[in-house]
């Protein structure tokens, strides 16, 4: 795992005091555009970030093989000049665009990128967005296989021995149920073709048999060694001949072997994590390489300054492809995390954008022309540490949800259109059937749950940190429900605001009990939102696992496999007779054309499935409200769409809150030249 700036960059210097504006006037040459970036970026390494201030930088100083286009989102060809895609959807040709430059003036290649998907993968990175891409042959065995055979070996199988021993040779379903836990057995056999172990993994009740211990010992062995085999074979050829390389006849062709059709995979490579990379500085510059003075990127704009909680510059590149249609000179990008200060700064006509005024002042803002608002692809949430001695119990984090309510918190906190969010899914995305919540908004069965489980009023539960990072308004929401969960359930629950940097950190490692979050789509499709939650996932971060859980999202990614084993697990989903109807569509389809269209529509179902499990039996979060996005844009400010264009030539909202900045231009204003 990477160091953050502040672990690299320890001599960087900030004169306490010295405000932006001091700054600003003092800096020499004025930017064309200013906007408030929220809070001061972890890292600039595209494949090592996860933030949305982050993305908004790298989206200007980066390339993809695609670009999101300002007026639809949609994806253009970027570092490609065009692509082709087989009939059956799974391999894609791109072409890498001739003058196409990094901007130290050496060519980008398709090895490039070949270079730097392998590097996304790369277990030593620890990119949590590695998973993004595991659609791609290959690519998980890369990411994952030689970790999950190593843990199989020194510690799954070791501590079965030990377990066994304890026990006498067969163990009680209690204890192995623990131990399944413990040692995260079902996401290190995850893909596992085994039934017997699979089998073995679900079971709750009754006992492990010495002999289903001498089958089961021999079933982790065997994983063992097939993981091991496949790291192998992925180190040797993933990211070189297979899954993403260079066309061996073609060097300007990148080719893609997916696993599955994947609709939203040119979205993704308008996405950051899968940006290329400068190989000749990354490896001359492994852990600092994204710093002013040697960071070197192939996008619009190149960085030039950042100075630590003050701004960051960038500046147009010379280089790119496509400067001619790239408007600004200079962007600067501020740190700005509080409301009142960024509203004073907007106000004062010193930044050209801004993020919605403090909720006090919306009703009052949004009288105003230069207020913006739409609905988000946005959720607004809190995870629940599900590995702590109380929170593990499901019942409790039920209660929690039930015990909140969130139609007040719009209403009277909010007060900007915002919708209570009883799921993670947020509504809008085409095709998607949302299944029902138990979470709501009733104390009643709040108090009853967390009685039966051994907690009336609370009593025994102990001090709860509700972890929040820096922002007013993620200040004023941890007060609100602080106060609600200790009137309705009667828990003592702190309110702790930690800096960005270290709220990661904390929420990573699982050293919290309540912890704010927020998601915007990556995508438009409700896989942005689900897969997140599979066991160990890089942003689960709540220690919440179910094996069945897991199944639902592998079987959504791969329908046509799924269908090939299909009367093997439909009888345990929870609407079985409509999963069949979905199948016995895609077999009777009349044409490929019809049966990608039923498949799709039986993968929604899935991605249903899966959220009913959400939020009928885990409750690993806590979902509190759906965004309505709001800025503050000055007049003189073009480019900035709070709608976009859609394939059929109507508007709609800009539900992922994206506005490239390379599609923005300024007229007039104070800082015209």
């Amino acid at each position: 795992m990477y160091r953050t700036l502040f672990g690299i960059v320890g001599a960087i210097v900030v004169a306490l005091g010295l405000g932006f504006l001091t700054f600003a006037r003092s800096a020499g040459r004025v930017a064309d555009f200013v906007f408030v970036n929220g809070t001061e970026p972890k890292t600039l390494d595209p494949q090592t970030m996860t933030g949305q201030p982050e993305g908004r930088l790298a989206d200007a100083i980066f390339e993809g093989l695609t670009y999101r286009d300002p007026k639809s989102l949609r994806p253009l060809p970027g570092l490609a000049t065009s692509w082709t895609i087989s009939p059956d959807a799974r391999t894609y040709r791109f072409t890498i665009r001739d003058n196409a430059k990094w901007s130290d003036g050496t060519p980008v290649t398709a090895a490039d990128v070949a270079w730097s998907w392998r590097r996304l993968q790369k277990p030593e990175l620890g990119s949590e967005y590695a998973y993004l891409l595991h659609m791609i042959r290959g690519a998980e065995a890369f990411n994952t296989f030689r970790s999950a055979a190593e843990h199989l070996k020194e510690h799954v199988v070791p501590g079965l021995d030990e377990l066994a021993a304890k026990h006498g040779g067969s163990i009680p379903a209690k204890d192995w149920t623990a131990f399944v836990g413990d040692q995260h057995v079902t996401a290190t056999v995850k893909g596992s073709a085994d039934a017997f172990l699979l089998d073995l993994l679900a079971r709750t009740s009754g006992t492990v048999t010495a002999d289903e211990v001498t089958q089961v010992r021999a079933s982790f062995e065997r994983e063992a060694t097939a993981r091991a085999e496949g790291f192998a074979h992925a180190d040797a050829h993933f990211g070189v001949d297979e899954g993403v390389f260079v066309d061996p006849d073609d060097a300007s062709v990148l080719v893609v072997e997916l696993l599955a059709p994947t609709p939203y995979f040119l979205e993704l490579t308008a996405f950051y994590p899968a940006y290329p990379v400068p190989p000749h500085v990354v490896e001359d510059h492994e852990d600092d390489w994204f710093l002013p003075d040697k960071i070197v990127g192939n996008g619009p704009y190149v960085l030039t300054e950042w100075r630590v909680n003050e701004r960051i510059r960038i500046e147009k590149s010379a280089t790119y492809w496509g400067r001619d249609d790239v408007a600004l000179d200079v962007i600067d990008a501020l740190p700005i995390a509080d409301a009142t200060a960024s509203m004073n700064l907007f106000l004062t006509k010193d930044v050209d954008w801004a993020p919605g005024p403090p909720l006090d002042l919306v009703p009052i803002f949004q009288k105003r022309p230069e207020f913006r608002s739409a609905p988000g692809m946005i959720v607004y949430y809190y995870r629940l540490n599900c590995t702590h001695p109380v929170l593990k119990n499901p019942d409790v984090r039920r209660a929690i949800g039930l015990a909140i309510d969130r139609q007040a918190i719009v209403d009277k906190v909010l007060k900007g259109g915002q919708l209570p969010a009883v799921r993670i899914v947020p509504p809008g995305l085409p095709g998607y059937d949302p299944p029902e919540s138990k979470l709501g908004f009733d104390v009643e069965e709040a108090r009853r749950l967390l009685a039966s489980a051994g907690y009336p009023k609370g009593e025994g539960i102990g001090k709860l940190r509700l972890l929040y990072n820096t922002n007013e308004s993620h200040k004023v929401l941890a007060e609100v429900v602080s106060d609600q969960l200790r009137r309705n359930l009667g828990l003592d629950v702190l309110p702790l605001n930690k800096e960005w940097q270290t709220y990661q950190a904390d929420t990573l490692a699982l050293d919290y009990e309540i912890a704010r979050a927020g998601w915007i789509g990556d995508y438009l499709d409700p896989n942005t939102f689900l897969d997140m939650w599979v066991t160990n996932g890089g942003n689960n971060q709540t220690g919440w696992s179910d094996p069945r859980y897991d199944r639902l999202i592998r079987r959504a990614a791969d329908v046509g496999k799924a269908l090939e084993t299909f009367e093997d697990w439909v009888g345990d989903l929870k609407e079985p007779d409509r999963a069949r109807e979905l199948a016995a569509a895609v077999a009777s389809a009349a044409d490929p054309d019809a049966r990608r269209e039923a498949g799709e529509t039986l993968r929604l179902h899935l991605f249903r499935e899966a959220e009913a499990l959400l939020f009928q039996d885990g409750y690993p979060i806590i979902p509190i409200y759906y965004y309505v996005t709001q800025s503050l844009v000055q007049p003189w400010v073009e480019g900035w769409y709070s709608e976009l264009e859609l394939p059929d030539g109507s508007k709609g909202a800009n539900l992922q809150d994206i506005h490239p900045l390379r599609g923005i231009r300024v007229t007039g204003g104070p800082r015209a030249r």
